[in-house]
């Protein structure tokens, strides 16, 4: 009598593969989702440089709920080590804009100061003109 070996039985196989493809389409999202916060925080500091701040201040605000959608989730072991290291970049890439918005505020009070003085000078000469009417 010929002993068979019994064939694989295919339906306990699958559970496992779609396990491993919901990993890997979990992993593409993830990855997908990583690459456009890493775009959009490259584009904040684009906008900073181009003195854009309302835009700036609208992708910023859409960089935030990203964030926090993403890190909402658990992230695939994967990845973790390079998010690590794209964190860095983000906040060296944070800290630039904020120097640059820094830079502008003082700028911009600087020229505050200036037309006041130049406000009082002109009121100064309006009044003194008006005396010698």
């Amino acid at each position: 009598m010929p002993t068979s070996t019994p064939e694989p039985n295919n339906r306990s196989q699958r559970p496992l593969l779609n396990m491993t493809s919901q990993h890997e389409i979990d992993l593409k999202k993830q990855k997908l989702a990583w690459h456009d916060i890493l775009d959009i925080s490259s584009r904040l500091l684009s906008l900073a440089e181009q003195n854009n701040w309302q835009q700036l201040d609208t992708l910023h605000t859409l960089r935030d709920k990203k964030l926090e959608r993403f890190f909402s989730q658990t992230i695939a072991v994967e990845l973790v080590e390079i998010i690590q290291q794209d964190i860095k970049k983000i906040q060296e890439q944070d800290r630039h804009i904020v120097q640059l918005l820094e830079s502008k505020r003082d700028a911009l009070g600087d020229e505050a100061r200036n037309l006041n003085q130049m406000k009082r000078r002109l009121n100064e000469y309006l009044s003194a003109d008006n005396r010698k009417l």
